[in-house]
């Protein structure tokens, strides 16, 4: 078996880019590899794998970490995969450290450079790290000062659009105009969500929540513009105005849908210790969600919202939300 494995996502070889090196089993490299090959991790040019010996340390191992060899190759960091912490030796480790090479641990990857939390993963470092989780009163201040601020500014900008949009909704298929959902807010509380009706009345006839699906039947035809525009939100900023809700937080969920959640994907449950919002991490960073993956992808970007969150984050979402909302991405 070869000592060393290369892995290139980026043909081009920018010196901007990061060069970095998993510490690993080779099967470690997998999870790495499908993620960075999405282009959503930052920076990164080159990967590869100095696998470690099942059996303990071994002197190949030792040597593919040698600093002056890390230097030589440019690489700008090393990461420890879950569970290989105990095949480097702790002195190779603070050598690498002292002479300016990162060392991460595989959860501290996953947070600094995808700006997410690996919820699956074997590595929960990111728990115990002391940064992160703090929201103090002054910050929840700002953030209800700004909810109020955005939520009372795209009320008075866009009630003539609403008031056609409602309208253009109920000429294209009777019935009302808003339509109200059970959805679950802050520390599981249930509340009345508001939207513009963008599907049919009888879209759920048997009763049983349904996910949304691409080219939707249920959809009506004003319904599936407000839906890629993302107009059938702005009703939300009621909710926002009544404190039910923030303008960037994770989105809020139906019961039926949270219950099977939180019962299949581990921290499911914690993304309500924060207001919902109407944007959010996830809806930036991950695709339209619609299935039990899809929930899991987005949890990892809204666990990493509720811990890094901040008024300069909130700002970066929204400005986010407008590009997306330009671009037409991740709606069904």
């Amino acid at each position: 078996m070869t000592t060393q494995a290369n892995i290139s996502f980026v043909a081009r070889r920018d010196w901007a880019l990061r060069h970095v090196i998993i510490v690993g089993a080779p099967g470690d490299v997998a999870r790495f590899e499908s993620f960075i090959a999405t282009g959503r991790c930052r920076g990164v040019g080159e990967i590869r794998l100095v696998p470690t010996n099942h059996g303990g340390q071994s002197d190949g191992l030792i040597a593919q970490l040698a600093p002056e060899r890390l230097q030589r190759d440019r690489i700008w960091g090393i990461v420890v995969a879950a569970g290989a912490d105990r095949s480097v030796p702790a002195s190779v480790l603070l050598e690498l450290r002292l002479r300016g090479i990162r060392v991460l641990s595989e959860a501290a990857f996953w947070e600094r450079q995808g700006c997410l939390i690996d919820v699956d993963g074997a590595d929960v470092s990111w728990v115990l790290d002391r940064n992160g989780f703090r929201h103090g009163p002054v910050a929840e201040v700002a953030k209800r000062a700004l909810d109020l601020v955005v939520a009372a500014a795209l009320i008075v900008l866009t009630l003539p659009l609403m008031l056609l949009v409602a309208i253009l909704i109920k000429w294209d298929d009777p019935g009302p105009a808003l339509y109200r959902q059970e959805r679950v807010g802050l520390q599981g509380r249930r509340f009345v969500l508001y939207k513009f009706r963008s599907m049919r009345q009888d879209a759920e006839a048997r009763g049983v929540p349904q996910w949304a699906a691409v080219g939707d039947p249920r959809v009506t035809q004003i319904g599936r513009f407000i839906r890629y525009t993302r107009i059938d939100e702005l009703p939300q900023l009621l909710n926002v105005v009544r404190g039910e809700m923030s303008v960037v937080g994770p989105r809020p969920e139906r019961p039926y849908f949270v219950d099977q959640l939180a019962a299949r994907i581990p921290f499911y449950a914690q993304r309500h210790c924060v207001k919902p919002g109407i944007t959010g991490w996830a809806q930036v960073k991950a695709p339209y969600g619609a299935s039990l993956e899809d929930a899991r992808g987005k949890l990892r970007y809204d666990l990493y919202y509720i811990k890094n969150r901040s008024f300069l984050l909130d700002l970066w979402i929204l400005t986010c939300t407008v590009r997306t909302v330009l671009r037409q991405e991740g709606s069904r």
